[in-house]
């Protein structure tokens, strides 16, 4: 990934809230002008069991979710 390119996210994790939410998180680099330092910034978001599968399926996370 490059500085000047369109970059992509990485760090992407899944766990379970109870038994019908999951929250799903991945982490973006943000640069701001004249500076040289990347400024990772976790993002996420609250989703039903079919958006979870989907976000394993898309970044190849292991489902089921492994017990913590």
């Amino acid at each position: 990934m490059s500085r000047h390119s369109t970059g992509s996210s990485y760090s992407h994790t899944i766990r379970k809230l109870c038994s019908e939410e999951y929250e799903i998180s991945w982490v973006v680099d943000f640069y701001y002008k004249d500076s040289r330092l990347r400024f990772p910034r976790r993002m996420g978001r609250v989703t039903d069991e079919a958006g979870a599968r989907r976000f394993c399926k898309k970044w190849s996370l292991s489902w089921p979710i492994p017990a913590r």
